[in-house]
């Protein structure tokens, strides 16, 4: 299955600890973005009825990339959104522009077996190392 290297989770007390492996600064987005609707409801009964522009600012990198996860949980906890494709656009050290496609929530055909309250702040990083980009993210749950 291809999704096992793009991403592995830990599971702390009431966290789960998320690596997230990517070729690109804008893989690893995409790749994290899919990891956390992954880990709330299976990706193959999401289907692709709409597709909603994004775009997201930050101070540097690491709150990036917080705020990039943050606005993406938004769109299901504010919306009902589930998604599971991430055309990234654009991406630089403070601002990412994307496509997140999805549909909203069917309780008879999605099942969430895993809600994520929050992405915490504390320990969630970018790194880059040689050709690879790596992030770690805390979903409070």
């Amino acid at each position: 299955m291809e999704n096992q290297k793009k991403y592995r989770v830990t599971t702390r007390q009431s966290e789960l600890a998320v690596k997230v492996m990517g070729g690109s600064q804008a893989d690893l987005f995409a790749n994290s973005a899919f990891a956390l609707f992954d880990v709330m409801v299976d990706p193959d009964k999401i289907e692709i009825k709409e597709r909603l522009p994004l775009e997201v600012e930050g101070a540097d990198r690491d709150d990036l990339l917080v705020n990039w996860m943050r606005e993406l949980l938004y769109f299901y906890q504010g919306s009902g959104y589930l998604l599971k494709e991430f055309v990234i656009r654009e991406v630089k050290d403070t601002s990412v522009k994307a496509e997140v496609c999805g549909e909203k929530i069917d309780p008879d055909r999605h099942e969430i077996k895993q809600e994520i309250a929050a992405v915490a702040y504390h320990q969630s990083r970018m790194t880059k190392t040689g050709n690879q980009w790596t992030a770690q993210l805390i979903f409070e749950v």
